[in-house]
């Protein structure tokens, strides 16, 4: 999206250039009669430029409905239980993005949202958005089933006791 934003931009100066240093250009290489414009210059590359801004909002559409697909398709898919899945991490985030770092300050957060960043047994490391019960329930260290879908974690049982 910001390539394109910036493609935008570059673009849209260049048409800018092209188009004022092209009118100049016509201006002073007109026949004297006639008034026959004979070389119009860089105003030939106004429509190359035109086509580098549509580019550019096009590309910026295009990240903008990929954000909106992917956000879509994250917590989405068949739901599968992870046995021996180890939490690395919790952490929360306000509206603002500030982290959270006290328990007491979730209740007057603005919207906080929950992440648990795990290892499953084959080694891959993940990190899953979830709800405040499961932020709780899964501590960091604990080693427990996790059910998953998508990048959201739906459930998180430790396991209580020895494990091997």
């Amino acid at each position: 999206m910001v390539c394109g934003l910036i493609v935008t931009i570059i673009s849209g100066i260049l048409l800018w250039v092209f188009s004022v240093s092209g009118v100049y250009r016509g201006t002073y290489t007109r026949k004297a009669f006639t008034n026959e414009i004979t070389d119009a210059g860089t105003l030939n590359l106004v429509p190359l430029t035109i086509l580098g801004i549509a580019a550019g909002v096009l590309m910026m559409f295009a990240g903008i409905g990929y954000g909106f697909w992917s956000m879509a398709k994250s917590k989405s898919g068949p739901r599968q239980v992870v046995p021996n899945f180890r939490v690395l991490a919790r952490y929360c985030y306000d509206r603002s993005q500030n982290l959270i770092t006290a328990e007491w300050d979730i209740e007057v957060a603005d919207r906080p949202r929950f992440y648990v960043r795990g290892v499953m047994e084959n080694g891959v490391i993940g990190e899953f958005e979830t709800t405040v019960e499961v932020y709780f329930n899964a501590g960091e260290g604990m080693v427990g089933e996790a059910e998953l879908q998508g990048q959201w974690l739906g459930r998180f049982v430790p396991y209580i006791g020895a494990t091997s």
